[in-house]
Order: C-alpha cells, then structure tokens, then sequence
C-alpha cells in the first residue's frame, strides 16, 4: 500500500460541511467512550450502540463512515489490551475528543459502496440526511499520474494541521514485484537508539547505521517548552510560545518520517541487489528499553518511532516477494552468540563493546543480531575474523546517501 497526501482549496461552504462531518464523528466516538465505561466493554453492543446512536440524532455522516469510527475505537481498546498484557501500568484510554481540534475520519472504497466516488478528478463524498454531496476537485492528472482509479484506491483520510489547512490522504495499492529472491540468504536487523539498525547476514558484510536525531530542532524544542512553562497558561504568550512548539515539533516529526522511509527503502534494496529474500527483525519493546536507569543517555531521551520503522520495514520486503519475520528479541544482547550462553547479564545499555572470549570483542548490537538470525535460521557459525576486520558503520545523511566511515 502506498499514500498520496493532498493539501485542498476548498470555498467556506465545502469547510462547513467537513468541519460538520469531523464533528458528528467525534460526537459518536466520545459517545462510544462514554458507553464504554458505563456499561463495560462488549463489541457486539458496540456495533448496536452506534447504529442507535446515529439514527436517533440524525447525523449527516453515512452509515460506512460511522462502523470505521466504531471500528477505530474497538481497535483503541484492543490496543490497550494487548499493552496491558505488557505493562500492567497502563491506563484506559480516558480522553474525549475535544470540539477545539479537527477529528479525522476515513471512509474505504468498499467496491464502490464505501461512501465516496472517484470520477474525473472529482471525488464525491456522500451524504446521509440530505441529497447534495460534497465535491471535491482533486488538481489534473494527479490521480492518474500516480496510478490511482477505482481499482487501485482503498482508502481516503480526512484531515487538518494546526494551521487550519484541509488535507485528504489516498491510500492505494501499487503492484507487486514480480521476482523472488533466495530466501535462503538473511538479513538480521537489531534496532536501537543510538544505531538505528545493526545487521547481519550470511552473504554481506555487516553493518550499522546511525539515527538520526535531529538535535538542533530537539534543542529548540526544549527551549520553547522552557520558556512556554514560565508564562502564564492560555495567556497570549503562552499560546504564541505554544503555535512555535507544535510547528517545531511536527517538522521534527516529519523529518524523523522521511528519514526512516529512506532508510527502509535503502535497506530493502540492498537486499535485493544481493539477493536476499529473508528479512528477520528484532521485535523490541521500547518501554523496556527507556528505564529509569537509562534516561541519562541522551539517545533514550526520545523515543525514535521503532515501531514505525518496523512497519515500514515489513510492508516494503513484503511488497518486493521478500519473507518478513518479528523475533522476540529477549535477553539476545546478553547471550554470546559464539558460545550461546547467557555470560552479559549486568551489561548496561551504555557499555557498546562485549567480550566473546580472550581474542574476540565485538559491537553489542552485532551480537544481538547474530542472536536474533540464530533464533531463526539455528545455529549459525560467522567468521568473526572477518567481522573485525571488516566491520563498518553507515549512516543516512540529510541527502539521504549511504555513507561508510
């Protein structure tokens, strides 16, 4: 799946009716919210509730677009969930929307019955409680240059930034590779703070690449958060101070984004080009990385969106016929991947180099990439020899070329 993102120009009355729409779905999810900690959680009556619900106050968004509100609530809850299993600390999810802010909602093409059409450039949103439709004009050829038509869009997005600007995201599907590569031939991925990625395979040398943190804009975020927090709250400075932090943050944000696209992207031909058709990736939980223990270390002050990078890791090897596998990636950082034994228990997060015996010591994060290929593919024997002397690191810079120092 690809996703097309869209800024649009749209006349008072057309806002009208999208403010309208993100508001009913933000009625109906606090609704939803509320129902649920009355009367406890049961998805059954969930569907039924929000069925009443919009029929009883007759609400303008159709009846698709409403179960895809319920459906991203349920999906909350099981999140939650499957969090609490995790961290018996986590809370349940207690926020309503607020009226102050934009609720996007999405409608799925469904074949054609989803609530929406696409014609001409031209996609028209229907409506529930009245015949008129909302139309909106999509620039020429944008659609067709990018291949998208009834047979190809999945899903549209709603939106709003902070400014106030109006955006519709297209998710769309895009044609498969058609060639496989050996899956015999791996590439294990330890993920981290510092070093983003560690690899190592069976056919290439390994490597690392470095995050990228982006400190200046994270200095200045801290900055603005300082100087916001001695200001009176919801004074005019206050607010001024406030509009700079969340433009500074999402721009930091945006950019970690980019990054990671080309980094998974890099990653992914690097495979192909030598023929790797399987991808094992250390399934970290970043809550237990970032203790209290760590924070000292400036590359856990900030969680780098791991998760989001696996994600995208998985939906590009996938896309390219390549085998994608999550390995629970337990204590791998202490066992010695030459003898298997469990000898690192008290190493910290800020010691980088482990010791396998007398004549051996390598990067910490490699050997945990040799743990998680071995958890995988068994026993695997590396020349170690040749990981000492040709062990290199490559990072991603801000013109996204592969670099080895």
């Amino acid at each position: 799946m690809k996703s097309l993102k869209i800024r649009l120009k749209l006349d008072k009355h057309q806002q009208l009716i999208l403010n309208t729409l993100s508001n009913e779905h933000r009625l109906l999810y606090n609704h939803l919210l509320n129902y649920t900690k009355e009367n406890g959680t049961d998805f059954k009556d969930l569907n039924e509730t929000y069925k009443n619900y919009r029929n009883n106050n007759k609400l303008t968004i159709n009846s698709k677009s409403a179960q895809n509100t319920c459906r991203t609530f349920i999906d909350n809850i099981k999140s939650y969930y499957s969090l609490r299993k995790r961290d018996k600390t986590a809370k349940f999810p207690y926020k309503f929307k607020s009226w102050k802010y934009f609720t996007s909602f999405w409608l799925d093409w469904n074949n054609g019955f989803g609530g929406f059409k696409i014609k001409d450039n031209v996609i028209s949103v229907s409506l529930n409680s009245c015949k008129n439709k909302l139309n909106i004009n999509i620039p020429d050829n944008l659609l067709q240059n990018f291949g998208i038509n009834e047979d190809t869009i999945k899903v549209i997005v709603f939106k709003q930034n902070l400014k106030g600007d109006y955006y519709i995201n297209i998710v769309y599907s895009e044609k498969s590779s058609n060639t496989k590569s050996n899956i015999d031939n791996y590439l294990s991925i330890d993920l981290g703070m510092s070093n983003i990625a560690t690899c190592y395979s069976n056919v290439i040398d390994p490597f690392a690449i470095q995050n990228n943190k982006f400190d200046k804009l994270e200095r200045t975020e801290n900055i603005l958060q300082s100087i916001r927090d001695k200001k009176k709250k919801n004074s005019k400075q206050y607010k001024k101070i406030q509009r700079k932090f969340n433009q500074n943050q999402t721009k930091r944000t945006n950019k970690l984004k980019d990054y990671q696209h080309k980094l998974s992207k890099k990653i992914i031909e690097i495979c192909k080009d030598n023929n790797i058709g399987t991808l094992i990736v250390g399934d970290i939980q970043t809550k237990k990385v970032i203790r209290k223990e760590n924070m000292t270390l400036k590359s856990t002050s900030k969680n780098f969106g791991l998760s989001r990078f696996k994600t995208f890791l998985e939906y590009k090897a996938k896309n390219e016929n390549m085998i994608f596998i999550k390995v629970n990636e337990a204590y791998t950082s202490q066992i010695n991947s030459l003898t298997g034994m469990r000898s690192f228990k008290e190493i910290k997060l800020s010691q980088r180099l482990v010791k396998l015996n007398e004549d051996i010591e390598i990067d910490r994060d490699l050997n945990s990439a040799i743990n998680i290929a071995k958890r995988t593919k068994g026993e695997c024997y590396p020349q170690f020899e040749t990981i000492n002397n040709r062990f290199h690191k490559m990072y991603m810079n801000q013109f996204s070329k592969l670099i080895c120092i």
